[in-house]
């Protein structure tokens, strides 16, 4: 894996594997509540997922499995971002 360097200090050949530019809707990283804003989306995103997923799920033991990563994600976002809304 690359390390995350600043895009404009990477050779020009490894730019396109920057996460700026693999998303460009992605915000600055001078823009430190957006991107904590964003990361809490994509987790809360996540836990619906596995939500969605455990209702669906063939046996009781990986129903619960799912939600509960479904709540580890909803803690994680929490963190991250308070204000944040559980999916």
């Amino acid at each position: 894996m690359l390390p995350l360097t600043r895009p404009e200090h990477m050779p020009l050949d490894r730019r396109e594997f920057h996460p700026r530019f693999l998303n460009p809707e992605s915000p600055p990283a001078d823009e430190p509540g957006v991107a904590r804003r964003a990361s809490a989306d994509s987790l809360r995103e996540q836990a619906a997922s596995c939500r969605r997923l455990a209702s669906a799920a063939r046996t009781r033991s990986g129903m619960t499995s799912l939600q509960e990563l479904g709540d580890h994600f909803d803690e994680q976002a929490h963190k991250i971002d308070p204000s944040s809304q559980r999916r």
